[in-house]
């Protein structure tokens, strides 16, 4: 076809220049140059030119780690980015990530702050034993110095002073007792609204489960419809699962109205405490329990075409994980706040027990020191054994105070530790709501929409190196035929030419029908993305001829003009084997040393000019 529309165009040139008007005959012939080439001297090499841009051989897909909705973009396509910058942030609205992270920290605090009190509390077991020791090791210095007096002191003067020091002592202890008092009832009091909120938050949790599950599951008037197109297929693997799923919403829809709606926290003893924590920790488990059949129940949920999809299944799953997530979250809580409850329960009363046992002796110190006023040495004596077994009893049960201490304070680590573990866990989950550029490269894509609904692991971004470059060359199938793998590829740029190779040409076609051939760049070369103007040299087996050089005399007859011997201008018919671009490969039947005339003469006149070559 090329070669038909190229004859025409050649035959209409031809014909019209026949039809010009002579000119008139001038008093003087002019100089008529002719561009003239030997025919060996002829090129046989046709190069194609390609226009393309340089692209990188390494690239990297970055895909998003979690299910969300894009709420930034902030790269675009050719921005330079560093190691770990954020490229987009994702919106949290289906894990949870941030409210998780949240109750972790939340928890981790409240761990830390028991462990603080803990501390405190046995610094302050610690110091009252000094001051009991101290002033119980006064006592008995008191006694024996007064058995060692006792025959050589005015006992007026003596029996008052020792008496107001032992009832100051006893003024002091029942004081530091009452003060102790305020302060355990302040403790219990705390533990109270914590048990209170607790089970508030608990009932929230319940309420956002039975909500989300009734909708699925219709076991409430309310939503009894909702899932009529998709309800056949919540059994389909087990047909026994859905129903004993649906029984147990039930029972926890009847537990939430009768039981835990009509439960307010009211303490009037101590087994109150151990009662409303019983009550919580079953409702959790309660909990827990349905949502592990609801969770096998979509498990065994068969995917239908206009009635549940795939990716509604596996929202619905992963909601339920959220669900047990913040089960993990709420019962590490609530189980550091039972513990520390459990445990002041079980020493509280023994710190007070211990001062009111110091009191008792006190009095009975009293007591035997008035006696041994009227007592011989025999009696002080005794009164100065007892003193000194009060003292042996009275520490013992101080050292088992600050044991209590010691092992509260242990167990306050453990839950410490815990919790950073879930708050380590939690943070690295929000970090999956940013996705970040593992390596300092370029843009090169962005896969993704601002508000664009995206899943775990959907590319997101294509980043590239700009050090490994390359030239993705496209050819239609006739070009195809004159090039080859390991064929050589100039650019030119500011006087210089640089060769490249290709070293891949694709087998098969492409959407719009062309072939890829891939050319291997140095990276000193030009930058990504810029425009490149090639040229790809075919080496021919026959000479090439410019088109304008050529004539068509007629439809099927192509001629050359050659310049003679006898200096004249000579036609001579050609073979035309093939037409590139704006030369014709022709088939020669010549002398290699014929002059081909390269210019146009068609209006060459003998008598109006002097044939000249250049």
């Amino acid at each position: 076809m090329k070669k038909i529309i190229l004859i025409l165009i050649l035959w209409i040139l031809t014909l019209s220049s026949c039809s010009k008007e002579e000119t008139p005959e001038l008093a003087t012939k002019k100089d008529f140059y002719l561009d003239i080439k030997k025919a060996w001297e002829l090129d046989n090499i046709a190069y194609l030119k390609k226009t393309w841009k340089i692209d990188s051989t390494q690239n990297i897909v970055l895909n998003s780690n979690a299910n969300g909705r894009v709420k930034a973009i902030n790269v675009k396509s050719g921005d330079n980015v560093s190691e770990w910058q954020v490229l987009a942030v994702l919106e949290d609205n289906l894990a949870n990530y941030n409210l998780n992270l949240e109750v972790a920290s939340n928890n981790l605090s409240a761990t830390k702050n028991n462990l603080d009190m803990a501390k405190n509390n046995l610094e302050k077991a610690k110091l009252n034993y000094d001051s009991t020791k101290l002033k119980l090791d006064k006592s008995i210095s008191d006694i024996e110095r007064n058995l060692n007096n006792l025959e050589l002191t005015d006992d007026t003067t003596s029996s008052s002073i020792e008496l107001d020091k032992i009832e100051n002592s006893i003024n002091r202890l029942n004081i530091e007792y009452n003060n102790l008092q305020v302060s355990n009832n302040e403790t219990l009091a705390w533990f109270t609204r914590s048990l209170d909120k607790e089970l508030q938050v608990l009932s929230n949790y319940l309420d956002d489960v039975i909500y989300f599950s009734d909708e699925i599951l219709w076991v409430s008037d309310l939503n009894k419809s909702k899932n009529d197109d998709y309800d056949k297929f919540l059994w389909v693997k087990n047909t026994s699962q859905k129903e004993e799923t649906q029984r147990k919403l039930r029972e926890l829809i009847d537990y939430r109205e009768n039981t835990l709606n009509k439960t307010n926290v009211v303490i009037n003893s101590e087994a109150d405490y151990k009662t409303y924590i019983v009550l919580i920790n079953d409702t959790y488990e309660k909990i827990i329990d349905f949502l592990n059949w609801f969770d096998s129940t979509l498990s065994n949920t068969t995917a239908s075409i206009g009635s549940i999809s795939e990716a509604q299944i596996s929202a619905y799953k992963w909601t339920i994980t959220t669900y047990k997530s913040l089960y993990n979250s709420y019962k590490s809580g609530f189980l550091s706040m039972s513990n520390w409850i459990y445990s002041f329960l079980e020493t509280y009363k023994n710190t007070q027990s211990s001062l009111l046992k110091q009191i008792e002796n006190l009095g009975k110190d009293k007591n035997i020191y008035l006696k041994s006023l009227n007592l011989n040495k025999d009696t002080s004596e005794a009164t100065l054994n007892e003193a000194i077994s009060n003292r042996e009893i009275t520490l013992k049960n101080l050292d088992l105070v600050i044991a209590d201490a010691k092992t509260a304070i242990k167990d306050s680590e453990i839950r410490v530790r815990d919790s950073e573990i879930s708050y380590r866990k939690a943070l690295n989950e929000a970090e999956k709501l940013f996705i970040k550029s593992p390596i300092s490269w370029i843009v090169w894509d962005i896969l993704v929409d601002r508000w664009q609904e995206i899943f775990s692991w959907t590319p997101s971004f294509n980043i590239l190196s700009e050090w490994s470059k390359e030239v993705t060359i496209s050819f239609n199938k006739e070009e195809l035929d004159f090039v080859n793998e390991s064929m050589k590829v100039y650019y030119t740029e500011n006087s210089k030419t640089f060769t490249w190779t290709i070293y891949s040409i694709s087998k098969n076609a492409d959407a719009n029908l062309k072939y890829l051939a891939k050319v291997a760049l140095p990276s000193d070369a030009s930058a990504i993305w810029n425009i490149l103007n090639l040229d790809i040299p075919i080496i021919l087996d026959n000479k090439l001829i410019p088109v304008n050089a050529i004539k068509v005399s007629s439809l099927w007859v192509w001629t050359i003009n050659y310049f003679s011997t006898w200096s004249t201008i000579e036609q001579l018919d050609l073979k035309v084997w093939n037409i590139y671009w704006d030369e014709i490969e022709v088939i020669w039947e010549i002398d290699n040393n014929l002059d081909i005339i390269l210019n146009y003469v068609d209006n060459y006149d003998a008598e109006k000019f002097i044939l000249k070559t250049k």
